[in-house]
Parts: structure tokens; C-alpha cells; sequence
């Protein structure tokens, strides 16, 4: 599967057009069960596809490993 859609971090809650991809590589597998807890946290629907950014990976790496334990992440 593949997609040009700007994508949300399950972390930071936050969607942008820098944060792209063109197949699912990094994106969780699980999508809806990630994005039931996406809404819990953030009090709102994800934008788009859930992952974690790049900066949250870096300043977060343990709640970003958590999240592709729980989620899965394609690679």
C-alpha cells in the first residue's frame, strides 16, 4: 500500500506536510487500534496515518519503542 498524505505523530499529536511517504514503511501496522488511543490522548481524530516523528523518536525513544511494540511498524 502506498500514500502522499501528510502523516500525524501518535506522540506529539501533531500533522505535517514535511512528515510524508510514498509506502507504509515506518507507519504503524496496527492503524485502528493506534488511532482509538490517539484519540483518548489527544482528545481528538488523527489527521491522517499514525507514527512517531522523527523528533519525538529522538527526545522520546522509549515511548516510541513502546508505541511499535504495541502498534507494530512496517518496515
Amino acid at each position: 500500500m502506498t500514500t502522499e498524505t501528510p502523516l500525524t505523530c501518535y506522540i506529539c499529536g501533531l500533522t505535517s506536510d514535511d512528515w510524508r511517504t510514498v509506502d507504509m514503511i515506518g507507519l504503524f501496522e496496527e492503524q485502528k487500534a493506534a488511532r482509538k488511543r490517539f484519540k483518548e490522548k489527544h482528545g481528538k481524530e488523527p489527521d491522517s496515518y499514525l507514527f512517531v516523528c522523527p523528533e519525538c523518536e529522538e527526545e522520546n525513544p522509549h515511548h516510541a519503542e513502546n508505541s511499535y511494540e504495541k502498534y507494530g511498524k512496517y518496515q
